[in-house]
């Protein structure tokens, strides 16, 4: 994700394209809803909602690699627009426990100015596992919440609400706005 917008326009002179960036416009009182990863494709799930000042982050998943990658073990999400931006990220919600979606939390929590964590029990002893491994990164401000309480962050208000997948503690998140709630949901699965 770039921080800036790609504007093409036909220069009449010379009947070419030209290229020129833009800066991004500003949120302001509107809603931007940014996939970091995790679309159309299996790993390194991770979505910011930003809505005026504040910015809430969903997941820090991991994606394993195949026979595409050599020498490659996974590949975590560009975080760089929520970097320069990291001032204004009031939170880090977890989701559930795989590390499609918090695999990468030892790698970018730091980089994203290690914001307070919110996860359910099992999520947050997946994380707190993890981070085991990296001894010289500071330890996360983590949250433990249940599956159904509403938590605010800066000026947003979320609820949560326990959901049905393969791994224990899985929840899905009501964003509360001023144009409607935004209702989000990582992975869930129905056995009859």
């Amino acid at each position: 994700l770039r921080s800036t917008i790609r504007q093409t326009r036909l220069n009449k002179d010379a009947g070419k394209e030209k290229t020129e960036i833009a800066p991004i416009p500003p949120v302001g009182n509107n809603i931007r809803i940014i996939p970091i990863g995790g679309v159309e494709e299996i790993g390194k799930n991770m979505t910011a909602i930003e809505i005026g000042d504040d910015i809430l982050v969903i997941d820090a998943g991991l994606q394993f690699t195949d026979s595409t990658t050599p020498g490659v073990d996974y590949i975590i999400p560009n975080t760089k627009y929520l970097e320069e931006r990291k001032d204004r990220i009031r939170a880090l919600f977890i989701t559930h426990g795989h590390l499609d979606h918090i695999g990468a939390v030892p790698y970018v929590l730091e980089k994203l100015g290690n914001p307070p964590m919110y996860a359910r029990q099992f999520g947050a002893i997946m994380v707190q596992k993890k981070m085991e491994d990296f001894p010289h990164l500071p330890r996360p401000d983590m949250h433990i919440i249940e599956g159904d309480e509403t938590i605010t962050v800066g000026k947003m208000k979320i609820e949560t609400f326990p959901i049905s997948h393969t791994i224990p503690d899985s929840m899905g998140l009501i964003i509360k706005t001023a144009f409607g709630d935004i209702v989000f949901i990582e992975d869930v699965r129905v056995d009859n």
